[in-house]
């Protein structure tokens, strides 16, 4: 089983006069699913980032799992999804099933997988990569404002 354990973490950005994290405490099971939720400019993301190795902090952190991120880096997203999203998930193709299972979960069709990323919604895109995640059972999932993609797709459905 794997945890996360946070000691007197403590971090600011230059320049900050005040904080983020003042000697912040936490211990997390790898098997919980949880969710920050605050104003922006709390730290939500600053968090994640420290979890992730891309921030520097004073205090410790201990941890045996290994972090998958959202929304993943595409690269060329002229390419076709169904390899961009079996890229991602680290599948070869006769696997592609399981990505399948968690987009039908998210309502999201298959002919997709045909198309360019590039060219998919900003909605489909949300969905095709939360696919991607919760295809991973291996891995603490950190999913950053899934949300906001949603709302970004709302826009794009409001411009045609």
């Amino acid at each position: 089983m794997g945890t996360i354990k946070i000691t007197n973490l403590s971090f600011r950005y230059d320049g900050m006069l005040t904080n983020i994290f003042d000697q912040f405490n936490l211990n997390i099971d790898e098997s919980w699913r949880l969710g920050l939720i605050g104003r922006n400019g709390r730290g939500k993301t600053t968090f994640l980032k420290i979890l992730l190795g891309q921030l520097e902090y004073q205090g410790e952190m201990t941890t045996n799992v290994d972090f998958k991120y959202f929304p993943q880096t595409i690269g060329d997203a002229s390419q076709l999804t169904q390899d961009i999203l079996l890229r991602l998930a680290g599948l070869d193709e006769s696997e592609l099933w399981k990505i399948q299972v968690e987009m039908d979960k998210l309502q999201l069709t298959d002919e997709v997988l045909t198309r360019p990323f590039d060219t998919l919604s900003p909605g489909e895109r949300t969905k095709a990569l939360l696919a991607v995640m919760f295809t991973d059972g291996r891995t603490f999932q950190l999913i950053d404002e899934p949300t906001i993609w949603m709302l970004k797709a709302e826009k794009w459905l409001r411009t045609i």
